[in-house]
């Protein structure tokens, strides 16, 4: 596997690390809030607040925790 590919695979590894779990909190914590709105409303609040929080915090948090982990072979 030439380095290209193993760079694209860490990254894709780095958005699941990332998404997943701060998908699950937003997802959870909003739930009350938008329990009642309908689909478009429900996923236009979900992404105001989900992209700039994986883009800024956890995406960065988890290539950190990704190049630690790959370090430490």
């Amino acid at each position: 596997m030439n380095q290209n590919t193993k760079d694209r695979l860490i990254r894709i590894l780095v958005g699941y690390v990332g998404l997943y779990p701060t998908l699950l909190i937003v997802l959870t914590l909003l739930k009350p809030v938008t329990q009642g709105l309908s689909l478009p409303v429900v996923v236009l609040i979900e992404a105001i607040i989900l992209v700039p929080l994986t883009q800024l915090v956890s995406f960065p948090l988890a290539g950190k925790l990704i190049d630690m982990l790959r370090k430490d072979k």
